[in-house]
């Protein structure tokens, strides 16, 4: 089945409008670059909104007799923070921590995903393919967030 001559016409002005830009990527730079600078500025965010936000919260959940620790980078070949959750009375070899890496395989720029990790059990907080989308309030509120589910699991 052949299309009509209209039809025909308009694909050839969508290709010649967008083809050129597709075949660098959307943004002009080719995917490892893009990528690289998904994650130069997913490290600024870390620096920026994520560390300090889980640090204000640690210092509020140390005021109350629990201890914290950050580490960046753990095992990762892309930016990634843990936030470590050491509550009083739960053994210090328990497992309960705040998880955000980049996702080296992620389609287009990359995506960030942010888990909770409690015992062996991992649950997926969010993920965000849009770094803009990651503010002091969202942060400081998914951090709460999982720290209640910290909180209520080792309270079994």
């Amino acid at each position: 089945m052949a299309i009509n001559e209209h039809a025909r016409i308009r694909l050839a002005i969508i290709q010649r409008k967008y083809g050129p830009r597709l075949a660098q990527g959307t943004s002009g730079f080719d995917v490892p670059d893009r990528r690289g600078r998904f994650n130069a500025d997913f490290r600024r965010i870390l620096a920026d909104i994520i560390v300090p936000t889980f640090k204000a919260i640690g210092d509020e959940l140390a005021a109350s007799g629990h201890t914290y620790r950050i580490e960046h980078d753990v095992g990762e070949q892309t930016p990634s923070l843990e936030f470590h959750i050491l509550l009083r009375g739960v053994p210090a070899d328990a497992n309960n921590l705040i998880r955000l890496f980049s996702r080296a395989d992620a389609e287009g720029d990359g995506e960030v995903i942010a888990e909770v990790n409690v015992g062996q059990t991992l649950t997926e907080l969010t993920r965000f393919r849009v770094l803009s989308r990651i503010t002091q309030d969202v942060t400081e509120q998914m951090c709460v967030d999982a720290i209640e589910h910290v909180f209520a699991c080792n309270a079994r």
